[in-house]
């Protein structure tokens, strides 16, 4: 059965580009490879090639990613996130690479069967035998229970947001946050239904760039969008 594909790098992260592969330096190497008791290198070395989530048919997330030239990984830690900030494990996967392995490329899957209602932002987070991580990029995937609620426009350029929701949202919450996770401003309702108008700055400033909007009720995320502030 189809398949519906939701997924975007966002260039918010600065970890090592992976499209030049990473190559974590090993604190005991004096020139030579220091070799483990299973003669592996602990150094690591991966190209991470590819990532993707997906939404299933029985509504599940699929995120799948593939490696090249792997060394010394020991595990991908799957991480999720409701804003695309702050990021949590919630399942680690073992690297395929061993020391009988002689495969160039590796394909990887995971199945998270518990999606959050709404936007979740996922990435890989590579983890060496030798302590060192770096991250991949980030996917995101809507499973949407609520389409009726709105954040616009995405483009910003007199400080004003609007929310509208077709829905009654008790103790309902709009933030609104630059790319470090830095709160901008914080709006607050015991109900929210039908459009409200949010200024997004109280000084009435922003700087260019993109930030993110997120609205909760009861404590769940409902909505979570990325916008573009522009100058005035």
């Amino acid at each position: 059965m189809k398949k519906i594909l939701l997924y975007i790098a966002l260039v918010i992260a600065t970890t090592p580009s992976f499209a030049a592969g990473f190559v974590s330096p090993d604190p005991t190497d004096s020139g030579t490879n220091v070799l483990g008791n299973n003669n592996v290198s602990t150094s690591m070395s991966v190209n991470l090639t590819s990532i993707k989530g997906e939404l299933t048919d029985n509504q599940s997330v699929d995120i799948s990613w593939s490696t090249i030239m792997e060394s010394g990984v020991a595990y991908f830690a799957v991480q999720r996130s409701v804003d695309g900030i702050d990021f949590v494990d919630i399942d680690s996967v073992a690297s395929k690479m061993n020391i009988s392995t002689h495969v160039y490329a590796l394909l990887y899957d995971y199945q998270d069967m518990h999606p959050l209602a709404g936007i979740s932002y996922y990435r890989v987070k590579v983890v060496g035998k030798n302590g060192y991580t770096t991250e991949s990029p980030v996917v995101f995937v809507n499973y949407s229970q609520d389409l009726g609620t709105k954040i616009y426009p995405t483009l910003i350029q007199n400080n004003m947001v609007f929310v509208e929701s077709d829905k009654n949202l008790r103790a309902a919450k709009f933030e609104f946050f630059d790319l470090s996770g830095k709160k901008i401003s914080e709006t607050n309702w015991d109900s929210l239904n039908g459009k409200q108008s949010i200024q997004v700055s109280k000084s009435g400033f922003l700087p260019t760039g993109t930030y993110v909007a997120r609205l909760t009720a009861n404590g769940q995320n409902i909505k979570t969008q990325l916008v573009i502030v522009q100058s005035h």
